[in-house]
């Protein structure tokens, strides 16, 4: 399971509908799994579904025999030099399937797109687009979740319940059940699978609710992930005020990304934008939180920098939802503020 954004969702949800239809697969994930407490399965079959990160170009060690990706976006250039250089990396890694084997591609996304004339390997494409192979149509968002009516071209499957809300999941549920299909399991077990999948932690992690705030956290920490959890936020939260607390992740990344990350929080009420996460990186001269924030405010968004727990706390209300957002320590200061509430009483 490849791709810039959701590959760590769509590890886990496919080896969670691989589990309800019996395949006792082993599956090694990027995250925590609710549920399981792990980021490992152990199973006892020849299966594994395992996350392939691309961001070192490890991924390219990988010869599976379904590769799924969900998108290939502009990131980790520090690594690769260009977008030319990363698709080609894409391209390669689908490249080391056996002639029998089959990728599946996410063909909503334009980097995907890109690569497909040039791939030798069989593919099946997943998206929202009727031309997809499978795709899904019918979608409902809303507090519980969602759900849509999946297709196989052209053909009505059936309908899938998910418990997590956005776009993006439906994408991502739709590879699992194309590999899964694939694979030769049942249809209706995979789906089920899919129901029953808690999520993995933070990955849109609702943390609790204190005075009638919701607390929420969130990995997102790239423009694209900020775009999909806030729509998704919205999906779960409707008609109520969204605070969010981002951090961004690495000088290199907040100097590549500043302009898009500055356009990317429309769905937020207010936004409250912490100094970067270095992530072991050295700082980088002019380069600090202040790019993107000075772009929010030139975008017309309701935007501050972080000025502490408490000073943050004076801005929220009952129905507010606090969302915390990004790769770094920000959970950590979500935590901190609903403790802060919880021993003042709500």
């Amino acid at each position: 399971m490849a791709g810039s954004h959701g590959k760590t969702t769509v590890t886990s949800m496919t080896a969670a509908a691989l589990e309800a239809a019996g395949a006792d697969a082993t599956s090694v994930v990027g995250g925590i799994v609710k549920g399981a407490g792990s980021n490992l399965k152990l199973g006892g079959s020849e299966y594994l579904v395992a996350e392939a990160d691309e961001s070192d170009g490890s991924f390219l060690c990988f010869s599976p025999l379904v590769a799924c990706v969900t998108n290939i976006d502009s990131d980790h250039l520090d690594h690769y030099g260009s977008m030319a250089n990363l698709k080609a990396a894409f391209a390669r890694h689908l490249g080391r399937l056996p002639f029998y084997g089959t990728a599946v591609l996410c063909s909503d996304d334009a980097g995907i797109r890109e690569i497909i004339p040039g791939l030798k390997t069989p593919f099946l494409t997943c998206g929202l687009g009727r031309g997809a192979d499978w795709h899904a149509r019918d979608c409902v968002f809303n507090s519980s979740g969602s759900s849509y009516a999946a297709y196989f071209r052209g053909r009505r499957r059936g309908r899938v319940r998910l418990r997590c809300g956005g776009e993006h999941n439906v994408r991502n549920s739709l590879l699992g059940l194309a590999a899964g299909c694939y694979l030769g399991f049942d249809y209706e077990r995979l789906a089920a699978g899919l129901w029953d999948f808690a999520g993995v932690k933070r990955r849109m992690d609702r943390i609790g609710t204190i005075g009638g705030i919701e607390f929420v956290d969130d990995y997102g920490h790239h423009p694209t992930e900020v775009r999909a959890t806030l729509a998704a936020a919205r999906g779960l939260f409707p008609g109520r005020r969204l605070m969010v607390l981002f951090q961004p992740h690495r000088y290199s990344r907040t100097r590549l990304l500043y302009r898009e990350f500055g356009s990317a929080f429309g769905e937020a009420d207010r936004v409250y934008v912490a100094p970067v996460y270095a992530a072991g990186e050295k700082p980088l001269p002019g380069v600090d939180s202040g790019l993107i924030l000075r772009q929010l405010l030139k975008n017309g968004a309701k935007a501050s920098g972080f000025a502490g727990p408490l000073e943050t706390m004076k801005d929220l209300r009952p129905g507010d939802v606090f969302l915390t957002l990004g790769a770094g320590d920000v959970w950590k200061t979500g935590e901190e503020i609903k403790m802060k509430m919880e021993t003042l009483g709500g």
